[in-house]
């Protein structure tokens, strides 16, 4: 016996329609043995709450057949395939929380098996769908939230909390298992999980930041950490937490006084007889930056910040012979 179909739609990220659009036919499996297919459905509206009555329309296709509209239960639809023969019939129930529950009935393999939906809702919403042929394993919660997350501050300064909002996008309850206070490495702390998060609601976990004191870092490089979190969703990297905490830069705490006074003195500099260096301050918040290729080859740290054409003629001077750089 083959091992029960499970699909999860659509692979990256929910599907976007506005009011009165309808979407691109997406292909689902149906098991060669099957009799039933369930697909369960997820309407989320823009604040992440539930959309209301305004159901989807939704239509299945087998093989090359024409679409067929599904109806709401008690009624039921006829799904034939190019032939114009019966595979199959179906209909949908509304459950809580934008949520409706697809039941095909299957007769008769056919393939490939398509769904489109159409967005009949006064606003935008987003979809998400999962497929199956256990009506159990369609109940899966699916994570949308910002996974990356950053601190800074001087050495020896508290760091404010890591608050993270997670909304669940799928049709089943989201569980974190997390302990309060389990050490997530990098010096970050879990401080509060909500344990479960039902379809269309949102909740939060808290993260503690420990401060940077002297000696903690080995070289010039932030401190990171990524982090599972422990919960009945599949998909890894939606689960993953990006963290990160890093000193600041004494440019950075300049105050917006200071900033101008400093950026008047340079000014004031410029055009004097004195060599100009090059200084770049790493961004531990950012890739390394590749070095300028032109500067790339000189042998000096001082360099000229003068293009040649707008140098002065020095050819009858007593400098002539002194080198103008690259």
């Amino acid at each position: 016996m083959s091992d029960p179909v499970f699909q999860m739609f659509p692979a990256k990220g929910p599907l976007l329609l506005a009011s009165d659009a309808t979407g691109q036919p997406v292909a689902f499996e149906v098991g060669e043995q099957a009799s039933a297919a369930f697909l369960r459905l997820i309407a989320v509206g823009p604040d992440g709450a539930p959309p209301g009555e305004a159901a989807p329309t939704i239509e299945l296709r087998a093989g090359s057949g024409d679409f067929t509209v599904v109806p709401r239960f008690e009624e039921v639809a006829s799904i034939r395939d190019e032939t114009l023969h019966e595979v199959g019939t179906a209909s949908w129930i509304q459950e809580p929380r934008g949520v409706f529950l697809v039941k095909v009935e299957i007769s008769e393999s056919a393939d490939p098996w398509h769904v489109r939906l159409t967005n009949n809702a006064p606003k935008e919403l987003s979809f998400v769908w999962v497929v199956s042929d256990l009506e159990e394993d369609t109940l899966q919660p699916r994570i949308s939230m910002e996974r990356s997350h950053g601190r800074r501050a001087p050495f020896g300064a508290p760091m404010g909390n890591v608050v993270v909002q997670i909304a669940n996008v799928g049709p089943g309850p989201l569980k974190l298992t997390n302990a309060a206070g389990t050490d997530m490495g990098g010096g970050f702390t879990l401080d509060e999980v909500t344990p479960t998060i039902l379809p269309n609601e949102t909740g939060k976990v808290t993260i503690q930041v420990a401060p940077i004191s002297h000696g903690t870092f080995d070289g010039p490089d932030r401190l990171s950490t990524d982090f599972v979190l422990q919960c009945n969703a599949r998909d890894e990297e939606e689960k993953t937490l990006h963290l990160s905490r890093s000193e600041k830069t004494e440019k950075e705490g300049k105050t917006e006084k200071e900033g101008k006074e400093k950026e008047k003195e340079g000014k004031d500099k410029e055009g004097k007889d004195s060599p100009h260096e090059l200084m770049m301050v790493p961004d531990p918040f950012s890739q390394p930056v590749s070095p300028i290729p032109a500067w790339a080859s000189t042998d000096s740290s001082h360099v000229h910040f003068i293009p040649p054409e707008l140098r002065p003629d020095l050819s009858t001077s007593a400098l002539a012979h002194e080198d103008q750089g690259p």
